[in-house]
């Protein structure tokens, strides 16, 4: 009791680079959100070969952490830091809008050397991009890391440009947690809808959507009951939940019913425990990494190599990566006076090729691997910190959110062939799907999961074809 953990979404990053929420940001603020900002350390990156890497607000004192491995990585860095200038006015258009037709960037980009050279780059893999950018192994890991949260494999192609976004946009936007859990977001959400004359359920889930002469009217509920909109619905569950799980077929084409069954929610789900303790880990590589509220434990390339590869063999990793979060380091609410939270997960197969379930298995999986990798980089993790602890699985997540298709977080797969002008599906990238008045919007749609505040997308779309001239959401 008095522990408050972050069941799903922790660390708040992009919402703030989106133009709309920064101006609905203070309405919401009224009704409790308040951000806490990491002014100093963003992330630390232990190491037991040298002292381990740390991401800081400032990029100058971050590439002197790196320089402590590679003195050229940390110049790359620097470089690919000072390119942001270059982009970032384009990246929060393309990032906040309805995404642009695929031949749009190489057609700008192929007539001079540099933006084929530049072309290229963005078409590599994280992996390559790393071992072509960087040449020290820890530096490696930690950038490839940073890469991997979309649950991507280092493989997958045209991941490369991502590096231009991520290096320069955590120290121009920094990291922040809502006081009091990253639940207070969408509370302060319904507060304000609800101040304005709307309504807000909830444990009302979908049995499905209401279709009348090919227009979509409202949702039923699974205690029979209707909730109609006058204008439009909107749905954030996914191709899955939407259009397999929650409408009559007969609504839709064969082709789209096709499409929806072939997108790929990938095979990568989460193994997470939320601890509750005494004191935060304490890292063998100091104060500095003790300082950290987020960390990215990786050891080499190697190790991520085998990970991937127990992955993709259905197996649970043996020496896995860890991201770890002990926010109570900058919100002291979320927990009883004096003591701690602790999420620790990794990346696993989302089907175990044994038959056996992760339910069954995730006790043990916790003890005898997770907290094993933690303890070899603190000097506290032992049993007598731990309080209590919570476990949770690709399993419990679905159950949890059905959207959460085989414990998939992100909304789907982050394949080229369901990126951008493809995402969700070819010919409903806009928002829209083939149903007459409902919208769509969530990590299944552009520009994937993460909290990014991307409904406000769908908004600004169904506002153009109100014919609602576009203002200010207070």
């Amino acid at each position: 009791p008095g522990f408050k953990h972050d069941l799903f979404g922790s660390s708040h990053v992009w919402i703030h680079a989106n133009p709309d929420f920064q101006e609905l940001a203070p309405d919401l603020e009224k009704y409790g959100l308040e951000y806490i900002w990491e002014e100093d350390h963003i992330t630390g990156h232990p190491n037991l070969e040298g002292p381990g890497i740390v991401v800081y607000k400032d990029i100058d004192k971050t590439c002197d952490s790196i320089a402590q491995y590679s003195e050229r990585d940390a110049k790359r860095y620097r470089e690919i830091y000072d390119k942001w200038h270059e982009i970032r006015d384009g990246f929060i258009k393309g990032m906040f809008s309805p995404p642009a037709k695929p031949g749009l960037m190489p057609t700008a980009m192929q007539d001079s050397y540099e933006g084929l050279l530049k072309l290229k780059e963005f078409n590599l893999s994280s992996r390559q991009f790393v071992m072509q950018n960087f040449e020290n192994d820890t530096v490696r890991a930690f950038i490839l890391g940073w890469a991997l949260a979309p649950q991507i494999f280092p493989d997958t192609e045209c991941t490369g440009q991502s590096f231009y976004i991520l290096i320069p946009g955590i120290h121009t936007y920094g990291a922040a947690i809502p006081k009091g859990g990253s639940m207070m977001l969408p509370t302060a959400m319904a507060r304000y809808i609800e101040a304005n004359g709307g309504k807000v359920i909830t444990e009302a889930p979908i049995d499905k959507f209401v279709v009348v002469d090919g227009k979509c009217t409202g949702v039923q509920l699974e205690d029979g009951s209707q909730i109609l909109g006058s204008r439009a619905v909107v749905t954030g569950l996914g191709p899955k939940v939407s259009f397999l799980d929650c409408m009559d077929e007969v609504h839709l084409t064969p082709e789209f019913i096709e499409a929806c069954g072939n997108f790929s929610y990938g095979s990568v789900s989460i193994a997470r425990v939320h601890l509750a303790l005494n004191e935060l880990p304490k890292y063998k590589n100091g104060k500095d990494m003790d300082s950290c509220a987020f960390h990215r434990i990786f050891g080499t390339m190697h190790d991520i190599d085998v990970q991937y590869a127990e992955i993709m063999m259905g197996k649970p990793p043996t020496n896995p990566f860890l991201w770890s979060a002990g926010w109570t380091i900058l919100d002291p609410s979320r927990a009883p006076d004096g003591k701690h939270t602790l999420i620790i997960d990794t990346f696993v197969p989302s089907k175990l090729s044994d038959g056996s379930s992760w339910d069954d298995i995730i006790e043990d999986y916790v003890e005898d691997v997770l907290l094993k990798v933690m303890r070899r980089h603190t000097t506290n993790m032992g049993p007598e910190n731990i309080l209590g602890a919570y476990y949770e699985t690709g399993v419990s997540l679905e159950e949890a959110n059905p959207s959460f298709v085989r414990g998939n977080t992100t909304g789907g797969e982050r394949l080229l062939s369901q990126m951008g002008y493809l995402r969700p599906l070819p010919g409903y990238s806009q928002y829209k799907s083939p149903i007459q008045n409902l919208y769509m919007t969530g990590p299944s749609c552009h520009p994937g999961g993460g909290i990014t505040a991307m409904g406000t997308i769908t908004a600004n779309v169904m506002l153009r074809d109100f014919g609602m001239e576009h203002r200010s959401f207070s």
